[in-house]
């Protein structure tokens, strides 16, 4: 346990310094892309189409990174195997820590933006750090375990097929725009809502916007719900990967 988890940790940092070796600003990528993003869309949100939401900004940060982590997340799985063939062909290293470290790295980076939106919407916004901060582990948690599930799947059909790479930013395209990323779900018709409450996405950023924006603690049933799920998806993920994992050296 101790051999995979140093394993784990080299290949993610190894991740990170290969990914802003050649930068100039380094991390501050990470901030800058989606942070842009941000800006353009409060500025559309809240200046031209004017959706009713006081604080636009806050409402609009306390999920926009943490879709963004799911987007990169999973985009990154389609090509993360074929992308260390040769290791997988010619050495003894478990797939799976590469798609592992994959997470990882990327966690590394959500956490520090985290941070950083935390403290805004705490100082700008509630004048103070509200006790609903704490519950934040638990959706991280979630929100790990759900991106994992996710992630081992595709990163299997990515090493079968190269259209996953392709059709994956469609997918997400469409995910975006049904999920409260930049509108609040009160928005959603009623007679949507029962197909809504389908997509798991939707439910993990309502939960994000309860504790960062609105300052409120959710209801418990709604974060064990969505640590059941997640916990499910993750289970299920890992037995979609085991299943194939013995070929990856025979189809890369």
């Amino acid at each position: 346990m101790h051999a995979v988890l140093l394993l784990l940790r080299n290949l993610t940092a190894r991740n990170l310094k290969v990914k802003y070796q050649r930068s100039f600003l380094g991390f501050l990528w990470t901030l800058l892309n989606p942070l842009a993003t941000t800006l353009t869309l409060v500025a559309v949100f809240s200046a031209i189409v004017r959706l009713p939401v006081e604080h636009y900004w806050a409402f609009l940060l306390s999920g926009f990174f943490v879709w963004n982590f799911m987007n990169m997340t999973v985009n990154s799985a389609t090509h993360v195997l074929p992308q260390h063939a040769p290791v997988i062909r010619a050495a003894k290293v478990p797939a799976e820590a590469f798609v592992l470290a994959a997470i990882t790295s990327r966690l590394v980076e959500f956490l520090i933006e985290l941070a950083l939106v935390v403290g805004a919407i705490a100082f700008f916004h509630h004048g103070t750090l509200p006790a609903s901060f704490l519950m934040l582990p638990a959706l991280i948690a979630a929100q790990v375990l759900f991106a994992v599930g996710l992630v081992l799947p595709i990163a299997t059909l990515g090493a079968f097929y190269d259209d996953v790479q392709h059709s994956l930013p469609i997918v997400f395209m469409v995910l975006f725009y049904i999920s409260p990323v930049f509108y609040p779900a009160s928005l959603v018709p009623e007679s949507a809502a029962g197909l809504y409450a389908l997509n798991p996405i939707a439910a993990l950023l309502g939960l994000y916007h309860t504790v960062l924006y609105e300052g409120l603690v959710p209801s418990y049933t709604a974060v064990l719900d969505m640590l059941i799920v997640s916990c499910v998806v993750c289970v299920l993920g890992c037995m979609v990967f085991r299943r194939y994992r013995h070929t990856f050296a025979e189809v890369l």
